[in-house]
């Protein structure tokens, strides 16, 4: 019988621990989406797409708050549990309200 790999049984648990960073990162970050996946080299990964509020993606603010985004995110997940892979890709509001797209609503 196969095994069921870790992210997927405890999907319901990364979903969980994933908005309660984003509860913590609010008012920089709007709203957090991911994805579990496979990466290019087939290991098992999450994507993370984060909006951030305008004033956190200005030139000076978004440096740290995407570390911060980072870090908070890895602290709360403890990927090596889950045998993830991560990526973080950053948006703002005002990006993502020009280009609509859906993955990142």
């Amino acid at each position: 019988m196969p095994m069921m790999p870790p992210a997927v049984a405890n999907e319901a648990e990364i979903d969980r621990r994933v908005k309660a960073a984003a509860r913590r990162l609010a008012p920089d970050v709007v709203r957090i989406r991911y994805a579990l996946t496979l990466n290019s080299t087939g290991e098992e990964s999450i994507f993370f797409r984060v909006v951030l509020s305008d004033e956190a993606s200005s030139e000076k603010n978004l440096p740290p708050v995407t570390r911060r985004a980072r870090t908070e995110l890895r602290k709360e997940l403890d990927f090596a549990q889950f045998g993830l892979y991560t990526y973080f890709n950053f948006r703002s509001r005002s990006e993502q309200a020009k280009l609509k797209e859906p993955a990142w609503s």
